[in-house]
C-alpha cells in the first residue's frame, strides 16, 4: 500500500500542469498518517490555509480545536484533510476575492485522489464536516441535516460519522448544541474510547 506521501507526490505531478499561469497551490492533509483513530475531512482550504499551506488553521483551526476539545482528542492523534485541495474562489460584489463552494469539475478531479488518500492513511473512522465531503464519500443525495450524528457506510469502506461544519454554527446559532451533542456522541462510540464500539 502506498504511503500518503507517495500519493501526494503523484497528486502534485497530476495537478501541476492543469492550471498553467494560475496560482492554485494544493493544501495537503497532515497529522498521524498511519492508522489514526480519525480522519477529519472538510470541504476545501480557505485563505489562511493557502498562505500557510496547512489544513485547518486560522478560523478553521479554531473550529478544529473546539471539535478536538469536545471529543477529548489531540490533533497529533488524527489526520486532517479536505475534499478539494485548492481554494475555490470567486470575486465578490466589492471586487474582493472570497471563498465559494467547490464546482462539479473540481469535485470530479479531487474525489478520486481523496479516496486514494484515505486508502493510504487507513483511519479507523472518517468524520465529514458539512455536505461536500459527506456527498463525496457516501453517494447519498441526503444532506447533513438528514443524517448528522449518525454512522454511515462510505465509498472508502471505512465507517463515516457525519457532522455539521463548525462554521455553519456562526450563521445558525441554534445548531451549536446539536453539533456539540453529535461530537460527544462520536467520541463515546469511537473504537478505543470509553464505551466505544467498532462500527461497520
Amino acid at each position: 500500500m502506498p504511503s500518503v506521501q507517495k500519493v501526494y507526490q503523484e497528486m502534485l505531478s497530476f495537478f501541476r500542469p492543469l492550471w498553467p499561469g494560475e496560482d492554485k497551490p494544493l493544501v495537503l492533509g497532515e497529522g498521524k498518517s498511519d492508522h489514526p483513530v480519525l480522519m477529519l475531512i472538510g470541504e476545501a482550504p480557505g485563505e489562511t490555509e493557502v498562505i500557510k499551506r496547512r489544513p485547518f488553521v486560522g478560523k478553521a483551526g479554531k473550529n478544529l480545536d473546539e471539535f478536538l476539545s469536545l471529543a477529548k482528542l489531540h490533533r497529533e492523534d488524527i489526520f486532517v484533510s479536505n475534499t478539494v485541495k485548492i481554494r475555490p474562489v470567486e470575486t465578490g460584489p466589492t471586487g474582493r476575492t472570497r471563498n465559494r463552494a467547490p464546482s462539479k469539475e473540481e469535485l470530479s478531479l479531487f474525489i478520486p485522489w481523496l479516496l486514494r488518500e484515505i486508502d493510504a492513511v487507513q483511519p479507523s473512522a472518517l468524520v465529514t464536516l458539512g455536505n461536500v465531503p459527506l456527498k463525496a464519500l457516501t453517494d447519498k443525495k441526503t444532506t447533513v441535516g438528514d443524517c448528522h450524528g449518525q454512522w454511515l457506510s462510505s465509498r472508502a469502506g471505512i465507517p463515516l460519522f457525519s457532522l455539521y461544519h463548525p462554521a455553519s454554527i456562526i450563521y445558525r446559532r441554534s445548531l451549536a448544541p446539536v453539533y456539540e451533542q453529535d461530537v460527544i456522541a462520536l467520541s463515546q462510540s469511537l473504537p478505543g474510547m470509553e464505551g466505544g464500539t467498532r462500527h461497520g
